[in-house]
């Protein structure tokens, strides 16, 4: 009996654990997506030609994730992510002087 619960609780785990890991790839796509959107609707203060850098980074990601290259895709996505990082400490820093 002690070996059947055990070996359920293990099975119960490895369902789990497939489960969160088997949409892991769109799921991170889809979070940093949704990162770069929500930075962009801050407003922060950024030339013509960043806010349509990371727009084109933006589209180019989701094409790739649409064609099935999600390693590709979430190259351009961190680096749009950081570039609006860098964008909103130069923002903050801007606006408290």
């Amino acid at each position: 009996m002690k070996t059947k619960l055990i070996t359920f609780f293990l099975v119960m785990l490895l369902a789990v654990g497939g489960c969160s890991s088997s949409g892991s790839k769109s799921g991170g796509a889809d979070d940093k997506i949704a990162t770069i959107n929500t930075m962009m609707a801050k407003g922060y203060e950024m030339s013509k030609n960043q806010r349509e850098t990371i727009t084109q980074m933006l589209a180019d990601g989701k094409k790739l994730v649409a064609q099935g290259k999600t390693a590709e895709a979430d190259k351009l996505f961190d680096e749009a992510i950081k570039q609006l990082e860098v964008i909103a400490e130069t923002d903050r820093f801007n606006k408290s002087e």
